[in-house]
């Protein structure tokens, strides 16, 4: 996400101005500071957009299809994560562009920061709300809570998210957007703004990322010990790793196997944030961080929307619809290689003489079409 500076002190010199402490300010151009980063940026964002409608459009077609689904938090969540990813990441192409972002109002500053704030925000309550069922069906047993509690885990979310970062569009005496930085900066005493800002984002990303961090931990310890109990039935979230009544009965290996596949994809849920989200934090935490920092902390969380189409692409709860497809695109792939070889040996007798002919004539010719 976009850096927030609480003053212009220590950052970097705008285009045209005189050096600082025998620095040269860096030339103006399109990208800033961020230079062919922001460039890196554009194509991960655009990715990150498209896998996102992708998921959004996928859930929409598979609830039709089966209304169950909709009764999974983990497909909800995947999806309304899917939403946040999509906003944020067109938010962030506007941001990488100075020419834009130099014309727009204190206002529309204001609207664009709370909304990328909400966005970010919302995808860490979404997370959390995963690293809750975890805790509710994996880690406590307590899952009469969650069914109650998960119908409201999108709506939540949202709501508190933007709630949260609504102060945003009316706190410091003005927005301002710095061009050579490429960052918002925030008019006011800077310990005032340090504190309002702590309070109405940053605070909560550390604490959601601090909570998943422990859930994620405990969430794979805990399912790790399905492995060696194949003599007994575990639940997991959502019932996730039971398989049909043949092969629990039997105990097999494949069990064994899915239980294993089923703990790594579910663990990747709380992952996400930690990766996406702890650096952006640790730079924004910095009056002045490095440019390796800097660099990361912008183009960290344009992945968010790639990396979710993956965990949801995983999710045990779409196994049956994976395994579908895969069937369908090699069963269409047998198809085809079975129709060309049926060409091939339709083209390959095509010049061999016509049965009619002398079994001799036959004899003499068809080594020369052995290979055709």
């Amino acid at each position: 996400m976009n850096q927030i500076v609480l003053s212009i002190v220590d950052v970097v010199p705008r285009e045209g101005s005189a050096p600082v402490n025998g620095t040269k300010p860096p030339p103006a151009n399109l990208h800033g500071v961020l230079g062919d980063w922001a460039v890196v940026g554009y194509g991960i964002n655009i990715c990150s957009i498209v896998l996102s409608a992708v998921v959004i459009l996928t859930t929409i077609i598979l609830v039709f299809k089966n209304r169950s689904l909709i009764a999974r938090p983990s497909i909800r969540i995947s999806t309304s994560i899917a939403v946040c990813d999509m906003v944020y990441s067109v938010c962030q192409m506007f941001v990488f562009n100075n020419d834009y972002m130099k014309q727009l109002t204190e206002v529309r500053l204001r609207v664009m920061l709370w909304i990328m704030s909400g966005a970010s925000v919302s995808f860490v309550f979404l997370s959390t709300c995963m690293g809750i069922q975890l805790l509710l069906t994996v880690l406590t047993r307590k899952s009469h809570w969650a069914g109650v509690i998960q119908p409201y885990y999108e709506v939540t979310s949202f709501f508190l998210a933007f709630l949260v970062t609504h102060p945003y569009l009316y706190i410091a005496k003005a927005v301002m957007w710095i061009p050579s930085a490429q960052v918002f900066y925030l008019k006011d005493e800077v310990e005032n703004s340090r504190r309002n800002i702590w309070l109405i984002q940053w605070m909560w990303i550390f604490t959601g990322i601090v909570f998943l961090f422990f859930v994620a931990i405990f969430t794979y310890l805990k399912m790790s010990q399905v492995w060696r109990e194949a003599s007994a039935t575990h639940g997991a979230p959502e019932k996730l790793d039971l398989l049909d009544t043949a092969t629990l009965n039997a105990l097999s290996e494949e069990r064994k196997k899915y239980i294993r596949s089923v703990t790594l994809r579910v663990t990747c849920y709380p992952i996400i944030p930690i990766i996406t989200q702890t650096l952006l934090v640790v730079g924004n935490l910095l009056a002045a961080p490095p440019y390796w920092l800097f660099v990361l902390s912008n183009v960290l969380p344009s992945t968010q929307g790639t990396l979710n189409f993956f965990v949801y692409c995983m999710n045990p709860a779409l196994d049956v619809y994976r395994k579908s497809l895969i069937t369908r695109l090699r069963g269409t792939r047998k198809k085809k290689v079975e129709k060309f070889d049926r060409l091939s040996d339709s083209e390959s007798t095509r010049h061999l003489p016509s049965p009619s002919l002398p079994s001799s004539a036959f004899s003499a010719q068809k080594d020369d079409y052995t290979y055709v």
